[in-house]
């Protein structure tokens, strides 16, 4: 197991890690502050890893090779890396902020994509080559909990290899399991042609990334989702219920109060701020929808180390 609670120095410390991340894994959490790296000219494909990124009080910049728009990550939802995915990464802000990576050893994803049983094909794998995805995501409660917990344990410094075993098998599971079920989901959109059900897919898709990166604007409004979707309102409330069992505005509140919880939990940052950070100019309306999401005043949330 390789735990790490401070980025590497140099290259060479780098590639050391990327060298035994395939057999090993990687954790990851702690503090980065103005960190950044360029796409690598020599990658090194037999190094590459599939892997779940998050982070708490700061944004990171995820720019994938061949795509005109980066990513950013704030402080709700995860990106999921696909093996052999490439790209340029910036820590932006003046602050330090706590950033967390799993990424998943290759008897894991590998085990994952190839099947069950063997060659007597009796009770195999739903389907040969599962891989994780590269997509903004909204981990489920219990992915979310066992990614906090290897942070958790990661910070501590407790090198339990069947724990982490244990515990990125049945995560990579259930993010698979979640693919697999929002693959499902778009397959029930009402349009005849299969290019129609897709293309509708990948605007709701569109306008799941705009919430997840625009949360904490406080005017972000349907209108601007769904005109950043290039969908009218009408279709993306139906659509977007459809493919994820919410509307839009019930989804980006479930977005800001995951940040919300990150952000108490793993900042100092000042309820009032925390309030501010996810989109609420009114206190009073924060504490109300905390406390319908979470069962309890910020107040009453632990911070962690």
């Amino acid at each position: 197991m390789q735990l790490l609670t401070t980025p590497p120095q140099d290259a060479a410390e780098l590639d050391a890690l990327y060298a035994r991340t395939p057999s090993e894994g990687m954790f990851y959490s702690g503090a980065v502050h103005r960190e950044r790296f360029d796409i690598a000219n020599d990658f090194n494909e037999d190094w590459s890893c599939a892997s779940i990124t998050w982070q708490s009080g700061g944004a990171e910049e995820y720019t994938l090779q061949g795509e005109r728009h980066p990513l950013k990550l704030f402080s709700a939802g995860a990106l999921t890396l696909a093996q052999g995915a490439r790209y340029a990464y910036a820590a932006i802000g003046e602050t330090p902020f706590r950033s967390n990576m799993i990424s998943f050893p290759h008897w894991i994803t590998d085990g994952a994509a190839h099947g069950a049983l063997g060659d007597d094909g009796c009770d195999r794998a739903r389907a040969n080559e599962r891989r994780l995805q590269t997509r903004l995501i909204r981990p489920g409660a219990k992915e979310q909990a066992m990614m906090d917990q290897i942070a958790a344990r990661t910070r501590q410094g407790g090198a339990d290899h069947a724990w982490y075993s244990e515990k990125c098998t049945l995560l990579y599971a259930g993010l698979l399991d979640a693919q697999d079920a929002s693959a499902a989901a778009r397959e029930t959109i009402s349009a005849v042609k299969a290019t129609t059900r897709k293309e509708l897919a990948r605007r709701c898709a569109l306008a799941r990334d705009v919430m997840l990166q625009r949360f904490g604007e406080a005017d972000l409004s349907l209108n601007d989702v769904a005109r950043e979707a290039r969908l009218s309102q009408y279709h993306l409330i139906r659509v977007f219920k459809t493919t994820t069992g919410a509307t839009p505005m019930q989804f980006l509140g479930m977005v800001r109060m995951d940040a919300a919880l990150r952000l108490v939990t793993d900042t100092r940052l000042p309820v009032a701020e925390v309030a501010n950070a996810v989109g609420y100019s009114d206190r009073t309306a924060f504490f109300r929808a905390f406390r319908k999401a979470h069962g309890c005043a910020p107040s009453a949330v632990g911070r962690s180390s």
